[in-house]
């Protein structure tokens, strides 16, 4: 009976990351216009390597432009001349050679060559891009998707109901900015995993050989040791996640060979940033950010440990609680994991064993988060400048998921009852990240630190205005939008199988799952419909991201250029086409344009014609929201 029950839950499981493959591997948010640092400057480099077999970026800049996050310093291997270096820890720069080498092989086969300075700004610009969606692709993109199979595996051991296990996997993996910055060529999601699987192997060998630490093995001890100096190779700030990580490692690697082995492996990454950082700016110990180009960025680093100092409060509560980019207030599923120590020193059941090791993992979780946490609330540019949620938190997802599934396994253990309210309230809270924050980043991957609701200012507004991502459709031709409303779809239909998916439960303990999902989720999405600090509509594109509207591409397959065509292909004959562009150009929050297109329809008055139903919407909601605020002051 155990293997009958456990093959359709395994189906749903393999059809849930089926689904999630599209918004995965589908889309190219990608906006050359914004010249994106965080980003170009670690594609220049790469580029750098193979292409001139140097880490020094001048020919790129040259070629493609300036770009932030860049030291123009002199080099004592060149003579003292002053080149351009990336300010960037070197792992995932480095991780994308093999990939740039192969590509630019297939290009040439095909008679594409790297463009030159002398170039045209089109064959530039499409280089560029496509290198960038496939160092995205090969290098982050599919390693964090496989980690996420990884992860739903190992939480089988502690989290065996099904529901909140996939839910679990959905929270961290679409419901948080993992999603957004899987899809971009950095190093945030690789550090969330890397420190995940250091922590998983010392767990799992602890688990295995509890009571002699010679059945222990030391290729597991060399294995955590790399993947803790990893987490620094991909973010400086990872230092003190890498600090408790291995010191967790020792306690379980404890004999001489296998604490050896665990330093060895350390020593790997951290002589590749050191030798990165003598080539690059002459000196193995100093971190570029000392250097950067920018004046203000590189005295602002100058303070306390590389620009690392005590955290601030208001940092914290912000990168916590802020609507528009607060850690939990994004994705509330997260909220759990402040409970998990107590909670497991309190409730933990199973084996003794089992016990320990989900206490062990609560303790060594918390330490992870506080880390975490503390690290980004010292850093002194804490904001971490323009965003989707906290850059600087977004290592955090999975070890925040897997603690919040701690607490919650032990409180569906106490009952029935409890079992179905917490599959509800942890499906919805999964739900209500979807929404906050996957969604936005489905659309765009970096946003300004100006925009206050991200999710009903900028990504609801811009898909119903057609302002979406490049996609693989466009490779065989499918230049429309439609596919972008399909991989969204594609990524609904994941959060559904996840969170409503019926196992061992009757109607009535099923339908009041539900009625907390429904309750859970509203709760943890209405905070995104808010009326903002600035008071701008929402529901509309705020002014911060109008530039991006302006900028977007592809060009000219949003639904206002092409209202527009028709307006002007029309004329007099179809005045209604004019008041229509009018209402999208009022959606994208250009009111000046839109009365200009009023204007063009003479023939007929307004109220003639059918008015755009999320205008309606959105003209009704923040009607809405001016009168609660009117009657909030009266009260006061």
């Amino acid at each position: 009976m155990r293997g009958r029950a456990r093959a359709p839950r395994n189906k749903r499981v393999r059809l849930f990351f089926v689904l999630c493959v599209l918004p995965f591997f589908a889309l190219l948010p990608y906006l050359r216009a914004v010249n994106n640092p965080n980003e170009l400057v670690r594609v220049f480099t790469t580029m750098a390597l193979v292409d001139d077999g140097r880490l020094a970026v001048d020919e790129q800049v040259a070629t493609y432009g300036w770009v932030n996050d860049m030291a123009h310093v002199p080099s004592k291997f060149d003579g003292g001349k002053v080149h351009y270096f990336m300010v960037k820890t070197p792992l995932s720069t480095y991780l994308g050679v093999p990939v740039y080498f192969v590509y630019g092989k297939v290009q040439a086969l095909f008679g594409h060559h790297h463009p030159v300075e002398a170039s045209t700004a089109d064959a530039k610009n499409d280089w560029l891009r496509r290198t960038t969606w496939v160092l995205r692709l090969f290098t982050v993109q599919l390693p964090c998707f496989l980690f996420l199979i990884f992860f739903e595996r190992y939480l089988r051991t502690f989290v065996p109901d099904v529901v909140l296990r996939l839910a679990t996997v959905t929270a961290a993996g679409l419901g948080t900015n993992y999603l957004a910055y899987s899809q971009i060529y950095a190093s945030h999601t690789l550090y969330a995993c890397t420190a995940f699987l250091c922590f998983a192997i010392t767990e799992r060998a602890m688990r295995k050989s509890p009571r002699d630490a010679r059945g222990r093995k030391v290729t597991h001890a060399f294995a955590v040791g790399f993947l803790a100096g990893a987490c620094v190779a991909f973010e400086y700030h990872a230092l003190f996640v890498a600090v408790v990580l291995s010191v967790f490692g020792i306690l379980i690697f404890r004999r001489p060979v296998q604490i050896l082995a665990l330093v060895l492996g350390g020593l790997i990454p951290a002589a590749i940033v050191a030798h990165f950082q003598w080539r690059a700016y002459g000196d193995p110990l100093k971190p570029g950010h000392q250097v950067l180009e920018t004046a203000s960025f590189a005295a602002a680093h100058q303070k306390g440990l590389f620009g690392v100092q005590l955290p601030d409060p208001a940092a914290l509560k912000a990168l916590s609680m802020d609507i528009g980019f607060g850690f939990f207030s994004m994705s509330p599923f997260m909220w759990f994991a402040l409970g998990a120590l107590p909670c497991m020193l309190l409730l933990a059941r199973g084996t003794p064993l089992l016990r320990r090791s989900q206490r062990v993992a609560a303790l060594v979780m918390s330490l992870v988060l506080v880390a975490m946490f503390g690290v980004a609330a010292g850093i002194v540019e804490w904001r971490g400048g323009w965003t989707v949620g906290p850059r600087y938190l977004a290592g955090a997802p999975p070890t925040a998921a897997f603690a919040s599934a701690l607490v919650l396994q032990a409180l569906a253990r106490r009952g029935p009852g409890w079992r179905a309210m917490v599959r509800g309230i942890a499906g919805g809270l999964a739900v209500a990240g979807v929404v906050c924050i996957g969604l936005v980043g489905l659309v765009y991957d970096t946003l300004p630190e100006a925009l206050p609701r991200p999710l009903t200012q900028f990504a609801l507004p811009a898909a119903y205005l057609g302002f979406v991502p490049h996609h693989v459709g466009e490779w065989f031709g499918w230049m429309s939008t439609t596919p972008w409303y399909l991989v969204c779809a594609s990524m609904f239909a994941a959060v559904g199988v996840a969170v409503l998916l019926r196992d061992r439960e009757g109607r009535r303990a099923y339908a009041f799952r539900l009625g907390c999902l429904v309750l859970a989720a509203t709760a943890g999405i209405l905070p995104a419909f808010t009326r903002p600090e600035d008071n701008t509509p929402v529901l509309a594109l705020h002014p911060s991201v109008a530039g991006l509207a302006a900028a977007w591409e592809p060009a000219g397959r949003d639904r206002i250029t092409l209202e527009r065509e028709d307006a002007e292909r029309y004329g007099p004959r179809r005045p209604c086409v004019s008041y229509r562009v009018g209402d999208l150009d009022r959606i994208a929050g250009r009111t000046a344009d839109a009365l200009k297109d009023d204007s063009r329809a003479k023939a007929i008055r307004e109220d003639r014609c059918t008015r755009d139903p999320y205008l309606a919407v959105m003209e009704s909601l923040n009607a809405y929201l001016t009168a609660l605020d009117a009657r909030s002051r009266s009260r006061r």
